[in-house]
């Protein structure tokens, strides 16, 4: 006997998502999270109901031999420890913060590279000063760095790169279509400045956590130390002075 078989193509009713108009109000809820949604309620509501009866239930006089080595807190739950009943010693902890003291003492100190070779690429102009040594002040008085240096005023301040006149007179100085347009390279150069601050932000937040974790190594070792606070809240440890033979 043939199998009956509805083979009539049925419309698809979907369902519309959030319009435009009004995404403000946030996610459209279908028919499909509602019953996700019903679904998890009502299985956390079985959840507390069997919870309440066995609570309800419950002897107040029930005792076991468990109870005098457990602890509960103040909300009555019960505190356990994490398995790993060792606890490490003072000289043990010290040792940890040491080791991971060093861990960021080596992430700082590779910012700080990375930061040395971005200022050599962007070449940031030098801090010194370029002297030049006169004879008498008659000298001095008609000395003219534009035809000492032999160069022109736009060039006269660039003192990493200073070319002469007989230099921007080249034909292949003036030709400027090899060049690369001055967009591009403003873009470029943002880019690293960018990247250069993400470098300074880091060595920062790397050099606070190095300081702190020092702070804490130095609070664990002996002797008598006295906790001070200023007024803007910084808070600061001192030591008493001992006699050092």
């Amino acid at each position: 006997m043939a199998k009956l078989v509805h083979n009539v193509q049925k419309k698809q009713h979907r369902e519309r998502s959030q319009l435009n108009s009004r995404a403000k109000l946030g996610f459209l809820e279908k028919h499909k999270d509602y019953v996700k949604r019903a679904q998890d309620y009502h299985r956390k509501e079985n959840t507390l109901k069997i919870l309440r009866g066995k609570a309800k239930e419950r002897n107040p006089d029930e005792y076991y031999h468990a109870m005098t080595s457990r602890k509960t807190d103040t909300d009555g739950l019960l505190v356990q420890s994490r398995g790993n009943d060792e606890s490490l010693t003072t000289d043990q902890v010290k040792l940890l913060k040491t080791q991971d003291s060093n861990y960021v003492r080596t992430m700082r100190q590779r910012e700080l590279k990375q930061l040395d070779k971005q200022k050599k690429d962007l070449a940031f102009h030098s801090s010194g000063k370029h002297t030049v040594f006169v004879d008498d002040k008659a000298e001095l008085d008609e000395f003219d760095p534009v035809k000492y240096f032999n160069t022109t005023p736009e060039m006269l301040h660039r003192r990493e790169n200073r070319l002469t006149k007989d230099q921007l007179a080249q034909e292949q100085l003036m030709d400027s279509s090899d060049l690369m347009p001055k967009e591009s390279l403003d873009k470029k150069k943002l880019k690293k400045y960018k990247l250069m601050k993400d470098h300074l932000d880091r060595e920062a937040k790397l050099k606070q956590v190095n300081h702190r974790m020092d702070m804490q190594r130095e609070i664990m070792k002996k002797g008598a130390k006295k906790k001070t606070v200023d007024a803007k809240g910084n808070v600061a440890f001192k030591w008493k002075k001992q006699r050092k033979r």
